[in-house]
C-alpha cells in the first residue's frame, strides 16, 4: 500500500508521498498532493499517516477518509514537491532502473 502523511504548507492541508527512486535520473523525489483544507480548521491531521484508497481519496489508520482537492483529476503541486540526489557510491559508473549500477 501506498502510504503518505497530512502536512502542512503555508496554512494549507496536503498529502505528502514517501520518498520514491526516480527512473532515469540519480534523485529521489517526493510529492505533495492538495487537500484543499486550511490547517486550522483540522490542526490534528497534521502528521496523521494515510494510505491511498481509491482515486483521489486516501484513509487515515482510524478509518477515517479524506478526498483530494479534485478528486481523482488532482495533480501533484510542483511548487511544494521535493528532490534531493542520490550520491553515487565508489565503484558504480550508471544510473539505470532506479539505482546505481557497475
Amino acid at each position: 500500500m501506498c502510504r503518505g502523511e497530512i502536512v502542512d504548507r503555508n496554512g494549507m492541508l496536503f498529502v505528502m508521498d514517501p520518498w520514491e527512486n526516480h527512473f532515469s535520473q540519480p534523485i529521489q523525489y517526493r510529492s505533495l498532493w492538495p487537500t484543499g483544507l486550511f490547517a486550522r480548521d483540522y490542526p490534528h491531521f497534521i502528521g496523521k499517516n494515510v494510505q491511498i484508497y481509491c482515486g483521489g481519496v486516501y484513509r487515515f489508520d482510524d478509518g477515517l477518509m479524506l478526498r483530494l482537492e479534485h478528486g481523482p483529476e488532482t495533480r501533484p503541486d510542483i511548487s511544494y514537491s521535493e528532490k534531493r540526489p542520490i550520491p553515487k557510491p565508489r565503484g558504480c559508473h550508471r544510473y539505470r532502473n532506479g539505482r546505481w549500477t557497475s
